[in-house]
């Protein structure tokens, strides 16, 4: 055969596939939308009284995030409804009868996945970090600026550039309370800054009944490698002691501290409050030393491998969908739009519900947070295998 017909083939099934992708996203983003975002908006009109305006910025920069979301179950929806409007017109008969293979019809749609798998972690990697990011910046924004105050819990927050990690229980506007420090910029050294307060005041921060430790690391005879700390601490008298390893450890006791920390309040709290879904794999890298540093449970790590191990495993849905999914398309049925909705919402649902169920297992530490991320695209794809096996078999 010729190429030409070869091309008609690949138009012809592109002709129907990415149509209904472009509808499934767009299907996908009004349901995410709704889920997820529909709740909050009201919420910022109805109690913190900000503009329809406003809201509407919000919507547009927190689209990127929920349309990434949607890519696996586009395709998926795409697939069903493509061959099978294909199958039901009898376009496929005519392709089988004329020699060309299952493989050959499902080989365009295939191909266009795996650029959607690509544009999937470009996505998630470079525009939806940084426009979420900017959405509750906005956001947070609006809200100081009609005179609210908020109140926040469990602040963590590192630069990992500068070597630093910021750690405190609560915050209420410019005050942050049970504050800890950790300074790990200078080599061979950790010195640990804690305070009952941390208070931004005249573009610096000033902490208040601070304690601070110095983490010399030691050669196991009682000689420290730190030298001259080059802290707010190091002007007072202090008196050395070591730990079982030979690390020396010196501390005091100050009323105020005034600290050199480059980020405002709303730097920490902004990047503190990021959940961790929408951040990039470099960032959730950062964000996991920044727990462990923090002294955050085994559960809630365990969580954050989950999600680091599942922003690599979910854009490869979208081939394990089509693998799936391309047999059960071909089947001819009638109604084969209602038929391939239907089971696109009840694959998308099974999916989904299997991930959750794998993610929590994980937490518990019942299973490996990487294994966990990837075990629903290993059982789908098994079922995709079975199913092209079969088809393979009936249609001999």
């Amino acid at each position: 055969m010729n190429r030409l017909p070869l091309r008609k083939i690949d138009l012809l099934v592109l002709g129907e596939f990415i149509p209904f992708f472009l509808m499934g996203v767009a299907a996908f983003t009004l349901l995410m939308v709704a889920v997820l975002l529909f709740r909050p908006m009201m919420n910022y009109i109805t109690t913190y009284h900000l503009s329809v305006t406003q809201v509407g910025i919000f919507f547009i920069l927190a689209l990127p995030q929920t349309i990434a979301y949607t890519f696996p179950m586009a395709v998926l929806f795409a697939t069903l409804l493509a061959f099978g409007r294909m199958s039901d017109s009898s376009e496929i008969t005519a392709l089988r009868a004329g020699g060309i293979g299952f493989f050959r019809i499902v080989l365009p749609a295939l191909i266009f996945t795996w650029f959607v798998v690509l544009g999937t972690f470009i996505l998630n990697e470079t525009v939806a970090p940084q426009s979420t990011r900017t959405s509750k910046e906005f956001i947070q924004n609006a809200i100081i600026d009609k005179g609210i105050s908020l109140e926040e819990t469990n602040i963590s927050y590192m630069d990992q550039d500068a070597g630093w990690l910021f750690a405190a229980a609560s915050a209420d506007g410019n005050i942050f309370y049970d504050v800890k420090w950790w300074d790990f910029s200078r080599p061979g050294n950790i010195t640990l800054y804690t305070a009952d307060e941390g208070v931004w005041m005249m573009g610096k921060w000033e902490f208040r009944n601070a304690h601070v430790i110095h983490l010399g690391i030691g050669n196991g005879n009682g000689i420290a490698n730190n030298g001259d700390s080059g802290d707010p601490a190091s002007e007072n008298n202090e008196e050395d002691d070591f730990n079982h390893r030979g690390n020396v450890v010196r501390s005091m006791v100050s009323p105020t501290l005034e600290m050199e920390i480059a980020r405002t309040p709303s730097d920490i709290l902004s990047g503190e409050n990021r959940d961790p879904d929408e951040m990039s794999l470099q960032e959730l890298q950062v964000f996991l030393a920044s727990a462990e540093l923090s002294g955050r449970s085994e559960n809630y790590l365990r969580k954050i491998q989950g999600t680091y191990s599942m922003k690599i495993a979910t854009p490869f849905a979208s081939i394990v969908f089509i693998l799936l999914a391309a047999p059960l398309g071909l089947v001819p049925t009638r109604s084969s739009n209602t038929v391939g909705i239907g089971l696109a919402m009840l694959l998308v649902f099974a999916y989904y519900m299997l991930t959750t169920f794998s993610i929590n297992i994980a937490e518990r530490g019942i299973l490996i947070p990487v294994i966990a991320a990837w075990l629903p695209n290993i059982v789908f794809l098994i079922a995709g295998i079975f199913l092209n096996a079969r088809f393979h078999i009936r249609s001999a």
